[in-house]
């Protein structure tokens, strides 16, 4: 999992243990609600390279002026 601030800049850069990639996500999104990095751009990525979830910088930008 990488979290990104609004610069790009690595926030988080960590591996997660888990089972499925539903718990994969499920660990994902409590480390962004406790570290209040909800709102930030973040991807969380399989070991194979396979993309299981993400946001991107563009996302948040495009949500912001809406």
């Amino acid at each position: 999992m990488t979290v990104f601030d609004q610069e790009g800049n690595k926030l988080v850069d960590e591996a997660l243990e888990a089972k499925s990639d539903s718990e994969a996500k499920e660990k994902g999104q409590a480390i962004l609600r406790e570290k209040e990095y909800s709102h930030l751009p973040y991807r969380i990525v399989h070991r194979s390279g396979r993309l299981v979830e993400f946001l991107s910088h563009k996302a948040k930008k495009a949500k912001a002026e809406a």
